[in-house]
């Protein structure tokens, strides 16, 4: 199952994708239901995430280092430099980069012989430290532009990431109930993340298919974004070597959107859950680029 969804990802959330635009709309609880399922995801996951005190010791200076810059001084700045000319980008564009990896993130990094336990420390590391930190800096920074219940959004994102986190421990020591975990997290994260996209679609595709004329600034803006995070993912580790440089591109530009399609929906002016929307879709296309860019880098490094 873990095999067929990573071979035709691009293909079931393409489906999902038709899908939103056919089903009927969802009722009142649909920002529960998404929150539910990608609660699930990120427990389902867990289950492949290996905790070395050596191996966090051995690169905190990287983890760190990266982690500092990517999601906390960029997001600041990208806010502060687009604020003069748009509140609503300002808004946006900041929450699109402090949120943290994605779970595809490791997967990816593993494809193209990556560092994947770096690539896991960093999803880590960015998703433990998400519920605290959202919050705060968009307190912070949005309080002039958008009145936010900063313990409400806690509240969100501790339950999202954190707490299903902490209820697989007890089921770590089981082993079939971890072998299957194992077997099964990216089918179930992938046709997961599918399931947000249709609803979030769903909910929003009066105004995606009443008002097209708007979408098109959402594309490129989300693109330049994208872009802009994997240049940086890449270049911010330079004289790193290549398989840490490849953990720390994806764990950049692979960034859990979903967490952000699930959080604009519950806390945010529907201007901005049509913009993370809009986001997933760029997310999937733009990682067509980049794995043949990436695969065409590792192949002049393989001769």
């Amino acid at each position: 199952m873990n095999e067929f969804a990573r071979r035709n990802f691009n293909t079931i959330l393409f489906l999902f994708t038709v899908a939103g635009f056919i089903v009927p709309q969802p009722g009142a609880n649909a920002g529960h239901f998404i929150l539910v399922v990608l609660a699930l995801i990120i427990f389902s996951s867990s289950f492949k995430v290996r905790f070395s005190t050596s191996f966090f010791r051995a690169h905190a200076a990287i983890i760190l280092g990266f982690y500092v810059l990517r999601f906390i001084v960029l997001p600041v700045v990208v806010f502060w430099a687009v604020m003069p000319f748009s509140s609503f980008y300002a808004s946006s564009l900041f929450l699109l980069c402090v949120l943290p990896a994605g779970v595809t993130a490791p997967a990816l990094t593993n494809v193209f012989g990556g560092n994947i336990s770096l690539a896991l420390a960093l999803l880590i590391i960015s998703s433990f430290f998400t519920p605290f930190l959202l919050p705060l800096l968009s307190g912070a920074l949005m309080q002039e532009v958008l009145e936010i219940d900063r313990f409400r959004l806690f509240i969100t994102l501790f339950a999202t990431v954190i707490l299903p986190y902490l209820l697989h421990l007890p089921l770590r020591s089981h082993a079939r109930t971890t072998q299957w975990m194992q077997h099964h997290d990216s089918f179930i994260s992938i046709v997961g993340i599918g399931l947000i996209f249709a609803l979030a679609i769903a909910t929003y595709r009066p105004i995606l298919l009443g008002q097209p004329q708007d979408i098109l600034p959402y594309v490129l803006a989300a693109f330049t974004a994208f872009v802009g995070l994997y240049f940086f993912g890449w270049f911010a580790c330079y004289k790193s070597p290549k398989a840490d440089r490849l953990a720390v591109l994806f764990n950049s530009g692979a960034n859990n959107v979903a967490l952000g399609v699930v959080i604009s929906f519950l806390y945010f002016p529907v201007s901005t859950g049509v913009f993370f929307i809009v986001c997933e879709i760029v997310w999937v296309l733009i990682l067509i680029p980049v794995k043949k860019i990436i695969g065409g880098i590792a192949g002049e490094a393989s001769k």
